[in-house]
């Protein structure tokens, strides 16, 4: 049985980018609507919930019940999928002053998190939101930050759940 990462698309226009990057990484992965994603089995090694054009906060935003993942296997919310998983288990997303769109530096990072491994405090990352996360649920740390966003990223304690206000996939490692 192959190993391999499920991604959850909630109509990102990111999400064939973020699978094209795993699969650069030599990494097996698939793209499923929110709505009809399969029941992980030992095959499926991590979930990511892609971006959204919706706002968590709108009535008829995308909501699937992610109790059979979180958890149980690793999870990666990116943008929307991040403020889903605040906005589901106790925290609150607000409206942005402003729509944050464009570069960004970490100014803030925990580099002894695994998901930064190799990513340093300064690093460029983009923002596409229109949302921010205003307060985390208990149990969750933040892991990094920008100037203009306080969340920027957080790990759940005791699961490997993490959630990322940026888009990965357009990080600029800063040259030393």
């Amino acid at each position: 049985m192959q190993e391999k990462i499920l991604i959850l698309d909630f109509g990102s226009q990111y999400t064939q980018l973020i699978a094209r990057r795993i699969r650069e990484i030599s990494v097996y992965c698939e793209i499923y609507p929110y709505n009809h994603f399969p029941v992980p089995d030992n095959s499926i090694k991590g979930v990511i919930l892609s971006g959204s054009p919706y706002s968590v906060r709108d009535a008829d935003a995308p909501n699937p019940d992610l109790s059979g993942i979180k958890g149980r296997i690793p999870v990666l919310g990116v943008c929307y999928g991040a403020q889903l998983l605040v906005q589901n288990y106790g925290g609150e997303v607000h409206a942005s002053g402003s729509r944050e769109y464009g570069r960004a530096n970490l100014i803030h990072l925990n580099e002894s998190d695994p998901l930064f491994k190799g990513i340093k405090s300064g690093t460029q990352v983009w923002m596409s939101h229109g949302d921010t996360i205003e307060t985390i649920p208990d149990g969750y740390e933040i892991t990094g930050s920008t100037a203009s966003v306080k969340t920027g990223a957080y790990k759940i304690s005791d699961e490997k759940t993490w959630g990322i206000q940026f888009h990965p996939k357009f990080i600029i490692l800063p040259t030393d």
